[in-house]
């Protein structure tokens, strides 16, 4: 029986598939991130990509949160002679114990209207009116006066006057549909007092003060 020799050359597929994984193993343009290589980022920038949020203060927990026992409340003040219109807003404290809020970008800021979180929508508009705001320069650390204590079941009030100098329209506030919305930037479980210099200094990052959002129940004016 006669032997046949296998061909010293390899065949057509087999020189093909060698050539394919030197290429791929090699070629730098298929190296870069995106093509299967490894490239390091920033776990927190990743995170907020994604809708992510920061994880929790270290010490905190969203049950221990004084915030959802804050409501929220506007009211109209129906005088003959109250024009421009006012709204009073009020924040009550639903909790069991006494809380601290800071005033600054709150609902009883004294300057709500120029802040963007008092939403007007006129009667029968899809959407609340492009208000004028200013910028604050803003004392800080807060102090005393900027802090307002709550005991349990105590409210604090303030009053926005819609005055024309912001309406191109005053007639747009009849029947128009306004909300306070925006976010604590802290509240405090405890009496003003016994807040801490380094809490004052950095509420952001200490484990108490508390952040959140708060949104106001709707009021249709009356002008």
């Amino acid at each position: 029986m006669q032997v046949r020799k296998g061909s010293a050359r390899g065949s057509p597929h087999a020189f093909i598939f060698t050539f394919l994984v030197l290429f791929l193993a090699f070629h730098p343009a298929l190296c870069r991130p995106g093509y299967g290589a490894i490239s390091k980022r920033d776990t927190a920038t990743s995170n907020q990509e994604g809708g992510i949020g920061p994880a929790a203060i270290p010490g905190q927990s969203e049950a221990e949160s004084p915030i959802p026992g804050l409501e929220v409340s506007l009211t109209q003040v129906k005088t003959p002679s109250s024009s421009p219109p006012v709204v009073t807003v009020t924040v009550t404290n639903r909790n069991s114990f006494p809380v601290t809020l800071l005033t600054y970008d709150s609902p009883v800021d004294r300057a709500a209207l120029r802040l963007g979180i008092v939403l007007v929508t006129p009667e029968g508009a899809a959407g609340p009116l492009e208000l004028p705001r200013i910028q604050f320069r803003r004392v800080w650390p807060p102090g005393p006066e900027q802090l307002v204590t709550l005991a349990p079941g105590a409210r604090t009030s303030s009053e926005i006057e819609f005055d024309d100098g912001i309406f191109d329209d005053p007639a747009q506030l009849r029947g128009a549909k306004v909300v306070v919305k925006g976010r604590w930037k802290a509240v405090w479980k405890m009496v003003k007092e016994d807040i801490g210099r380094a809490s004052l200094d950095d509420p952001d990052g200490n484990p108490d003060a508390y952040q959140g959002e708060f949104q106001s129940d709707e009021l249709v004016m009356v002008v």
